[in-house]
């Protein structure tokens, strides 16, 4: 009887400890979706990688990806065909006297839309724009667009385009399995926000993870286009609101149609990949991809949220 009780109690234990190895093995999150863009050297798309060309990880740990898909889409009238862009206005670092040329850039910036892509026109102080509607309401929003409509304060303003960031984001979430687009048009000290070098410890970072998280939740990527010109200005982006959500500068050119082209490539053009977190506890994650493509240059977000 005492042996056979021992052999009950064995076999129970046993399938405790398989019970818990199962459910450390099941996924401890939603499933991840990540947008990546794949340019060859002449920043033209690579359209024929496979699955296995890809290698992600998150806080340095390689993930299995469970999930892929090559996107080409143009703005035909076919719903999974749309692409999403939002041009956010900066009316704080440019000045009246911009005003003029940042409506005319703006429109540019929109030119190449189709009937079928969702578009909206944003402006940074115009707490009342919604990330949706038509190209009516985007025109009209650019044609009442006017530069200097809020001093510029570094810290103020920053926390304004965080806030922004993560609000248009929201918006944007219901469309689900599509990289959305966000084009700052606007000064660098307010269209790319470095992150926080303090950390937790400064107070613009609650905005900082809010505006991340909610990017990398909804699958948008932040770019930013200079209204300047050609001026010859240090334009590379550290480790800032653009690459952290696998943006890209376009600054040093005057010429705005082809910024336009490339801007509206990348949002129609990119892969998406799936895969199940890691499921540490921290209020941002690491994200690492890399292609087995010799040339191949990858904009993928390198943060998330919990």
């Amino acid at each position: 009887m005492r042996q056979f009780t021992a052999a009950i109690t064995g076999l129970f234990l046993l399938l405790v400890a398989c019970a818990s190895a199962q459910r450390r093995q099941q996924p401890s999150a939603d499933l991840v979706e990540l947008d990546v863009v794949v340019l060859d050297r002449d920043d033209q798309p690579i359209r024929d990688l496979r699955q296995e060309e890809f290698e992600v990880k998150e806080d340095g740990r390689r993930v299995a990806i469970k999930t892929f898909a090559s996107v080409a889409a143009l703005g035909t009238a076919d719903p999974d065909d749309a692409r999403s862009v939002v041009l956010l206005l900066d009316d704080a670092g440019v000045g009246m006297t911009g005003t003029s040329a940042m409506k005319a850039i703006a429109k540019v910036l929109l030119s190449p839309s189709a009937a079928g892509d969702d578009i909206a026109v944003v402006r940074l102080n115009g707490h009342s724009d919604e990330a949706y509607g038509d190209v009516s309401s985007a025109i009209a929003r650019i044609d009442s667009y006017h530069g200097g409509a809020v001093p510029f304060n570094r810290r103020q303003t920053q926390q304004d385009v965080l806030t922004a960031v993560a609000r248009i984001a929201r918006d944007l979430e219901p469309l689900e399995h599509r990289r959305k687009v966000i084009i700052c048009l606007g000064m660098p000290g307010v269209c790319d926000i470095d992150e926080p070098a303090n950390g937790a410890y400064s107070e613009l970072w609650p905005h900082w993870v809010a505006a991340i998280s909610a990017a990398a939740q909804a699958n948008v990527s932040f770019y930013r286009v200079d209204p300047t010109g050609l001026t010859q200005r240090h334009v590379t982006s550290g480790l800032g609101l653009v690459t952290v959500t696998g943006g890209a500068v376009f600054a040093n050119s005057n010429d705005f149609y082809r910024t336009a082209a490339r801007l509206w490539s990348d949002a129609g053009h990119y892969y998406l990949l799936g895969y199940w977190p890691a499921g540490t506890s921290q209020p941002l994650h690491s994200i690492d991809v890399k292609v087995a493509r010799k040339g191949a240059q990858v904009r993928a977000r390198q943060r998330r949220g919990p």
